[in-house]
């Protein structure tokens, strides 16, 4: 960086920090959910915790952790899966000492330690309606410019990246194309509860909003990715009630343009979603693999982030498993094998019951709060059933979502309560 840039660079930097830990939640929490889709595009170094997302996130906990302790602002109730994640951290943390990799487990607890408290920690705060709506409409914003960053690739600079002997697909160099795809749920839903509830111009740029997120996914060639896509339209046709029509219209649309670009194929896109070819990209053998496992380590756990390993010495157990070259298809590709293997029967209870607890809250939640966290929570949910992607930050962006709308409809007082609804303060 040239030492003029430098100069001006830090003042600002320093400004913004100041400004950030003075309203972690109004400022450095919109920020931090609006780089969440560019993952390791923008980065720092070669670290884990390099990208610029990451460096934001530990400004972010750092500054609600200073709010939390001197008493400047709580949340007045927290969600009741709070406890069941920080228990959750403790079981993975704790297979680190029977461990068949401690070096693995230790680097693995430590990304899935930072997601998990920096969770607590902006749950703790709390959140207004009016910081709820910033970040919302942060996430809608860094997806869609995401998504138009592969447009551009596509359009302009050569075309979508290849990865390790695979078709060209968006996302490599991001967060990989199929957690690629999955991050740009939330702000699909969010969006598309804009179209339900705006009107004239607004629902357009919400509409166009929608549609370009809709093509980031297709970019990315994710089959999984885009199945979860249409799960999260589903769920907010049928749980919304104001503006329904205008999701059932656009509902028509999206499936109409989605069906050309998987029929006319243009430039490649949409090649992936339809090919008969890659089956099930490995996956059916890597399960296998992992099933055999199971009956090694799906009691205790082999140890957090250890899969990798359990894989390459379990794979010559099972026959009829093909020999995968890319190190990548050594991930278990499901959230609820990678509990089992790695955290054992309690950790695969505690992933459940958290999630659990989570879509009940969702749930929960009155009409004009529902749709956006539990289509996108059902969507982030799905695609773990294809992806390990619990040391991503958009899989616990979805719940924090879920956790403040639920801190917005408890200071509403219109949280569902045994069967009734609450409406001291409707809106």
């Amino acid at each position: 960086m040239p030492a003029e840039l430098l100069v001006v660079a830090i003042p600002l930097l320093a400004a913004f920090l100041v400004v950030s830990f003075r309203e972690p939640v109004r400022i450095a929490l919109p920020l931090y959910a609006a780089l969440i889709p560019f993952g390791s595009a923008l980065s720092i170094g070669s670290s884990v915790f390099g990208s610029v997302s990451s460096l934001l996130g530990m400004a972010l906990g750092l500054a609600l952790l200073l709010q939390l302790v001197t008493l400047r602002r709580s949340a007045r109730r927290i969600p009741p899966d709070l406890p069941v994640w920080l228990a959750f951290l403790g079981v993975t943390g704790a297979t680190v000492f029977w461990s068949v990799a401690p070096e693995l487990t230790r680097d693995g607890f430590l990304v899935l330690g930072s997601q998990i408290l920096l969770y607590v920690l902006v749950v703790l705060a709390g959140i207004s309606r009016a910081e709820l709506a910033r970040t919302e409409h942060a996430l809608i914003i860094g997806g869609v410019l995401a998504a138009l960053f592969g447009v551009t690739q596509l359009l302009f600079l050569g075309g979508l990246p290849t990865g390790e002997g695979a078709s060209p697909r968006f996302g490599e160099g991001l967060l990989g194309p199929n957690n690629q795809a999955a991050a740009f749920l939330l702000p699909t839903a969010i969006a598309l509860a804009r179209v339900a509830s705006e009107q004239g111009r607004r629902r357009w740029r919400f509409a166009g909003a929608t549609t370009v997120l809709l093509i980031g996914v297709v970019l990315t060639g994710s089959r999984g990715g885009l199945l979860a896509t249409i799960l999260v339209l589903l769920t907010m046709v049928l749980v919304t009630r104001r503006g329904r029509s205008a999701l059932i219209a656009y509902f028509v649309a999206g499936s109409l343009l989605l069906a050309t670009i998987l029929v006319v194929n243009p430039a490649g896109v949409g090649q992936r979603q339809v090919s008969a070819g890659q089956n099930s990209s490995g996956r059916s053998d890597i399960w296998a693999v992992g099933f055999s496992a199971c009956r090694t380590y799906c009691l205790t756990g082999s140890g957090w982030g250890t899969f990798p390993r359990v894989y390459a010495a379990e794979r010559a157990s099972v026959p009829d498993a093909r020999v995968i070259k890319r190190g990548v298809y050594f991930e278990p590709h499901s959230i609820w094998l990678l509990a089992s293997v790695e955290a054992g029967l309690l950790g695969l209870l505690l992933l459940v019951v958290g999630l659990g607890l989570s879509l009940a809250t969702a749930l929960r939640l009155p009409a004009h709060l529902r749709g956006p966290p539990l289509a996108a929570l059902l969507g982030t949910v799905f695609a773990g059933f294809f992806l390990s992607n619990l040391e991503f930050k958009f899989f616990w962006m979805a719940l924090i979502y879920v956790a403040l709308c639920y801190q917005v409809a408890q200071a509403e007082g219109s949280v569902a309560t045994t069967g009734r609804r609450l409406s001291t303060a409707r809106r």
